[in-house]
């Protein structure tokens, strides 16, 4: 009798890897208002807002509440990290608006942090995090406030080398894979909050050179991956 040779579990496992990624894009952009006529002289980044946005973590109460300011704080810091090569950037409080300038205001409506177990035992896919936000970008001069930008961003981190996928060489202790799996797991929802902030600084880049509006300055590239991840995406800005 002719036997049909199965897939290889490890093939298996591979085309699942490959099929899945992790990246963030920017999606639903669209100008809401005339296109500034003049680069900013400095950025002011409010703190993103979580009211109303679906969050999912096994944690409540007090837990809850700190884990969605930690979130909260982690993106921004992210994001003020990145924008200076555009121009100074500062933080809004609230309160009175500043004069001249661009405002960059938030709000998350999806984080889910995925389980960490499937994340650990399984990997490529199971245990996916995900993080969801809304974007406003406002023109300040001569204190009056102008949205003209709006964008959304979209992804998380959808493949993880989990034990299932481990591939431990000979005299390699389960100890070791237990370990490197555990801390990759550790590492991804921070690393969410970094692709997320790098695609809003991205976006903001494509927008001023698409629009002309810094002629003599030349950016690092828009799309350089820094953070390993070298599947991002920028929409074309709709009027």
């Amino acid at each position: 009798m002719t036997r049909i040779p199965l897939p290889s579990p490890l093939l298996f496992l591979g085309t699942i890897f490959l099929a899945s990624c992790a990246s963030v894009s920017v999606k639903d952009a669209h100008e809401i208002s005339a296109t500034p006529i003049k680069m900013p002289e400095k950025i002011f980044v409010q703190k993103f807002s979580m009211d109303g946005a679906k969050v999912e973590i096994d944690k409540q109460g007090k837990e809850l509440e700190e884990y969605k300011q930690a979130v909260v704080d982690l993106l921004h810091t992210r994001l003020v990290d990145r924008l200076p090569e555009i121009a100074p950037v500062e933080e809004y409080k609230g309160g009175p608006l500043p004069t001249e300038g661009w405002l960059i205001q938030g709000k998350f409506t999806w984080v889910n942090h995925g389980t960490k177990t499937a994340r650990v035992l399984v990997g490529f896919g199971l245990g996916a995090t995900k993080m969801e936000t809304e974007v406003e970008v406002t023109e300040l001069d001569g204190g009056k406030a102008r949205k003209f930008l709006m964008l959304k961003t979209t992804g998380g981190s959808n493949a993880e080398p989990g034990l299932a996928g481990s591939l431990v060489t000979p005299g390699a202790g389960v100890s070791e894979a237990v370990a490197g799996s555990a801390a990759g797991a550790a590492i991804t929802f921070p690393e969410d909050a970094l692709r997320t902030a790098r695609e809003i600084r991205n976006y903001l880049v494509d927008y001023i050179e698409d629009h002309d509006l810094a002629p003599n300055r030349q950016f690092t590239e828009a799309n350089k991956d820094d953070d390993g991840d070298s599947t991002s995406s920028h929409p074309e800005t709709s009027h």
